[in-house]
Parts: C-alpha cells; structure tokens; sequence
C-alpha cells in the first residue's frame, strides 16, 4: 500500500503566512481531525466554516487556501481509514525544534481538535460510550498541559509518549464515531438470496 503523507508542514505554515491567514497548519488539521473523529459526514462543507471560525477569527478561506485546505482534509480522511493506522497529527517533523515550540504546536492542535469535535459531535456526545467519552477528556486535560519545559532527553520521551496517545486516541474516535462509507462502496454487494 502506498504510503498516506501530509503535506510539508513548513510549507502549509508559510502559505498561510503569505496569504495572510492568521493560524497554523497545526490548528487547521485539528480542526479537520476533530470533525472528522467526531463523525462528521465525509462530504459535509462544514469542516470549513469551523476553520475559519475557530482558526482564522472568521475570515473568508480564498479560492487557492479552500483547495489546500480540502487536500489536507482528504489526506487525513484517508490515513484516519488506513487499517495501518498511518493518521498523524501535522506538526513540524525536524529534530532541532526547542521542545516547548512542539509542546505549543500540539497544544494548538489540541485546542482546535477539542474545539471542533465538540461542535461538530453537539448534544450527541452525552450518548457516546464511556470510552470515547473518557478519551475526549483525557484529550481536554492535555490540552491543558504546561508547555514550558527543558529540552532533556526524558522530557522529550514525555512529550513523544503524550503525542502518541492523542494520535490514538483521535484514531480510537474516528474509529468509533467516523464516517466510514468511502470504505463501504470499495466492498463487493453480497447478492440478496430469495
């Protein structure tokens, strides 16, 4: 199976910059995660008016940004259906980012992850399981967490350990909540028996 890869996270940053959209490509993928692990309609818009809601203080998406931002969309769709679990959270992937900058790049994401999934899952979500429930949860509590901390090499196997359970967690969601139907059509029809 080929390999499912977001974008260069560097370049989305610096076109966002460059067409003066206020946000990270961090908080506009948790926004389009937490839609989607909340189990928003795969081919439902509303993905984008949450972005520039939550991400982009209301501005209007031009035409270029609108199809980065459904490429993005359609790339984490497709890693959140992957049976390999290839979904990631888009953050910077280079080795010499001060870990308090990773720590903030995850806490964005975070924000807007827990930000969209309560709006898009709305008064639904007192009917979730207790799993999903408590996952949710345990994603507002790190959401919360204290980024300033010393680059050491047992605070970075922290963070990595914090990073990967907010990939599974968004994972366990989708998983229980997604909207699976693109995988569906790919299954044969079984012939109805008279």
């Amino acid at each position: 199976m080929t390999e499912i890869s977001l974008p260069d996270y560097d370049q989305f940053d610096f076109f966002l910059h460059n067409n003066e959209l206020n946000g990270t490509a961090a908080e506009i993928h948790g926004v389009i995660a937490g839609c989607l692990c909340a189990g928003m309609p795969y081919k439902q818009p509303d993905w984008l008016e949450l972005v520039s809601e939550f991400v982009l203080q209301g501005a209007d998406i031009p035409a270029v940004a609108e199809d980065k931002f459904k490429t993005l969309y359609e790339t984490t769709y497709q890693q959140l259906l992957d049976t390999d679990y290839s979904f990631q959270i888009f953050l910077p992937q280079e080795d010499d980012i001060p870990l308090n900058e990773s720590a903030q790049m995850l806490i964005e994401w975070l924000g807007a992850f827990v930000a969209a999934f309560g709006s898009a899952i709305g008064e639904k979500f007192t009917q979730l399981n207790t799993e999903v429930r408590e996952a949710y949860q345990d994603i507002l509590d790190i959401s919360q967490m204290d980024t300033d901390m010393e680059d050491s090499e047992e605070n970075q196997i922290a963070f990595e350990e914090v990073a990967e359970y907010v990939r599974m967690t968004a994972i366990l969601c989708f998983t229980e909540l997604g909207d699976r139907k693109v995988e569906s059509i790919e299954q044969p029809n079984n012939p109805m028996l008279h």
